[in-house]
């Protein structure tokens, strides 16, 4: 067998990195290391605006605090879970841990959503008691089925 059959891609010999394309010539020195750190955030060139102050500002923040607590309370909003524990009991399971969605209470206004949404809940009609009627026995079956 000669040689290693084509396999592999080869080792060194051409190199990948483009020195040209990073801005270096050939046998140009490189430039020498920065010893301090680059900034972490670049300078700003526009500043943020202050803060409004006033009554009205204020009524505001206020109206948007009340808001967005009242929207916590309402049943669609989904609290985070508890963070587990780290050792999971037995019991845990069967400890409810909050109001199911089955168990939630929600009564909508019916006159500002449509008909076919509005649950309806079937009657359930009494069923007729039937009394069993002891079928008497007629002469013609008699002399039929007598024979035995």
């Amino acid at each position: 067998m000669a040689g290693r059959g084509g396999r592999g891609r080869g080792r060194g010999g051409h190199m990948t990195f483009n020195v040209e394309a990073v801005g270096i010539g050939k046998g140009e020195a490189l430039p020498p290391p920065t010893l301090k750190p680059s900034p972490l955030f670049p300078p700003l060139e526009y500043k943020a605006l202050p803060l409004l102050a006033g009554e009205e500002v204020e009524y505001m923040l206020a109206l948007k605090q009340e808001l967005r607590g009242a929207m916590k309370n309402l049943p669609y909003f989904i609290k985070p879970s508890a963070p587990k524990k780290d050792i999971e009991r037995y019991s845990d399971k069967y400890q409810m841990a909050g109001p199911t969605d089955n168990s939630m209470e929600w009564n909508p206004d019916w006159k500002q959503l449509p008909p076919e949404l509005k649950i309806r809940v079937k009657k359930t009609r009494k069923q007729r008691q039937v009394i069993p009627v002891p079928k008497q026995k007629t002469q013609s079956a008699h002399r039929q089925g007598g024979s035995h």
